[in-house]
């Protein structure tokens, strides 16, 4: 059978999310050498560019989620949408980390062995957690380990911040803490809360478009996403109730039920 004939609309959506994903790996790689030839300010944006692409692979990877819920599905979607997200949220944060941050000049200096190390386990552990999703029966209330898209959004929110606050040594601890969650056995919670996903959807669209105004500004107002990110990465372990199926079908139900018995 033709592939093409095999695919559908979510297919098309985990498309775009590759896309973005070796676009984000492309426009690094030309940052990368734009640093080296002392281009320092479009390597600066070319970074930003890179880390936005990923937020939009992130999107993307939502999206096409949702359209497979409504709409039925083709027969590459679960394996199209795992191996996009390999490269979108595995391959391409670890290669931003060293590339940005491995070597002093990528021409002329020599590569730091230990900022590689890291990356790589990060790549690894996104892989397995994948490769679990797939084998494993899932949990319709949570997510088994750290979803490797949360796992991404969390290293591109850390490093879209003003670079007086990217410490490389947290970053790498960073990397590694998110490694071990993606293949623990911690139950991440899918938000389901229209009100919340409506709000995040919103920090990170104004994130996006202060990108195209004004680069600095779009440092500045990073604080919150990476707050946000930060929350949903520790809601496991301090059982954060805004978090929760709150904005589900369920509840709403369950909600109303105790109101017409209180009647």
């Amino acid at each position: 059978m033709n592939v093409f004939q095999m695919l559908r609309l979510p297919d098309l959506v985990s498309l775009l999310n590759l896309i973005c994903g070796i676009s984000s790996i492309a426009v690094a790689a030309q940052a990368t050498v734009q640093a080296a030839t002392f281009q320092t300010a479009a390597a600066h944006d070319g970074f930003a560019l890179a880390l936005i692409l990923l937020i939009v692979a992130a999107i993307a990877d939502g999206v096409d989620g949702y359209i497979a819920r409504r709409f039925k599905g083709g027969e590459l979607g679960e394996q199209l949408d795992s191996l996009a997200d390999a490269v979108s949220f595995g391959v391409a944060p670890a290669l931003l980390i060293y590339l940005q941050f491995g070597q002093v000049n990528p021409l002329v200096g020599e590569p730091d062995p230990l900022i590689a190390v890291f990356p790589v386990i990060y790549a690894v552990c996104g892989v397995l957690r994948l490769a679990r999703f797939n084998s494993v029966p899932s949990c319709k209330t949570g997510f088994e380990g750290l979803p490797i898209t949360a796992g991404c959004v969390m290293l591109v929110t850390y490093m879209m911040l003003s670079e007086r606050l990217v410490k490389i040594d947290f970053l790498l601890a960073l990397t590694l803490g998110l490694s071990i969650l993606m293949v623990s056995s911690v139950n991440y919670p899918k938000i389901r809360n229209i009100r919340i996903l409506a709000f995040i959807a919103s920090i990170f669209g104004i994130t996006m478009l202060l990108y195209l105004y004004n680069v600095e500004y779009m440092r500045i107002f990073s604080i919150l996403p990476f707050i946000l990110m930060l929350t949903y990465i520790f809601s496991p372990f301090f059982k954060i109730p805004l978090l929760s199926n709150l904005g589900s079908k369920e509840y709403r139900n369950k909600g109303l039920r105790i109101r017409k018995e209180k009647q």
